[in-house]
């Protein structure tokens, strides 16, 4: 039987001395699921539904696509009192360990060579699942899939005519924007913001965040129909709008794509006129998108940066343009000109 003593979890009891556990090593894990974020396995455990919760929300739409030993995820939730709401975590690594700390009550630990990774949060936290799942729980599974089987880009993708297509850029080059309207438009949206490259694989293909988009607080100046759509604040302090979309009719979805064009949107240096492709040498291509990868003391760096060099081995332009409708329209007449 558990119970608290001091703030110390018991764990047994022997000729009337009780052995402590002050490291919380063995709070029991009641809660557990497989989920599959980008596919892959990831088992998840907490002693608090509220961790379900939040891993159902970020992933609970993927199906399994690889069948591997899964990722070992322990996210445990405090009964703290604390009510504040805590700042944006800090990331470091050294070697094969990651830590992520927002503060003394909410943080977690990855060994980025075993799969593994356990953190706590406070109940206040938790219960703020926006911040909780991005600021704790997804960067827990995401780094560990990164050094096993992929490659995050911070780019869009869709399909139009059979070609894949990812639309690359920093925050605010446009990316979730024309995305939509290209997905109005009768594209496939396969991600608005983030697409993890599958470097295991001989053809480039991306997986990506079909099931939702992302607009910035201002959406509803473009897009009449996201008007009364509420904002919030992300775990990052930026406004943001989310729109799960199967409640948009006519979006057509996929999880993954095949990579045929890269296209790096510049929406800054072109002010009016109509939009203009310019292709990009591989160096050009190379500085652009390897800024997508995080360094880390490990074999699993150099082989991302590799997959890169086979990633690039397909067209990349600059697109600049202003208006979305025009730049929707020189897409649709370069991508059935790419070579199959």
């Amino acid at each position: 039987m558990l119970a608290q003593l001091g703030g110390q979890l018991i764990t047994s009891v022997r000729n009337g001395h009780s052995v402590t556990d002050p490291l919380l090593t063995r709070c029991p894990l009641n809660y557990e699921r497989t989920f599959y974020p980008y596919g892959y396995p990831a088992r998840i455990r907490s002693n608090s539904p509220l961790t379900l919760q939040a891993a159902e929300s970020s992933w609970g739409t993927y199906r399994q696509l690889e069948d591997e030993p899964p990722l070992d995820i322990r996210l445990l939730i405090s009964d703290s009192d604390s009510l504040k709401c805590v700042e944006p975590p800090v990331f470091r690594s050294q070697g094969h360990l990651l830590s992520i700390v927002a503060d003394r009550e909410n943080f977690a630990s990855l060994d980025l060579q075993c799969g593994f990774a356990f953190g706590w949060a406070t109940t206040a936290t938790a219960k703020n699942q926006g911040y909780f799942r991005q600021c704790l729980l997804d960067v827990m599974v995401y780094p560990l899939l990164e050094i096993r089987n992929l490659v995050s880009l911070h780019a869009a993708c869709l399909i139009f005519q059979g070609k894949g297509t990812l639309l690359a850029g920093a925050s605010g080059a446009g990316k979730s924007s024309l995305s939509y309207a290209c997905a109005r438009r009768g594209w496939t949206f396969v991600s608005d913001d983030t697409s993890a490259f599958r470097r295991n694989l001989s053809e480039p293909r991306v997986i990506g965040h079909p099931h939702k988009f992302r607009f910035r607080d201002n959406a509803a100046t473009l897009f009449p129909e996201l008007k009364g759509h509420a904002c919030a604040i992300s775990g990052y302090g930026k406004p943001t709008v989310e729109v799960l979309t199967h409640t948009i009719a006519a979006i057509q979805t996929a999880e993954e794509s095949s990579v045929d064009a890269i296209v790096f949107l510049n929406r800054h240096d072109h002010k009016s006129g109509p939009p203009q492709l310019l292709p990009l040498t591989t160096d050009e291509s190379w500085e652009r998108l390897s800024a997508s990868i995080w360094a880390v003391q490990m074999t699993s760096f150099e082989e991302r940066l590799e997959a890169l060099e086979r990633l690039l081995a397909v067209p990349t332009f600059e697109m600049r343009y202003s208006e979305l409708a025009p730049a929707i329209g020189l897409l649709e007449g370069l991508l059935p000109e790419l070579p199959d």
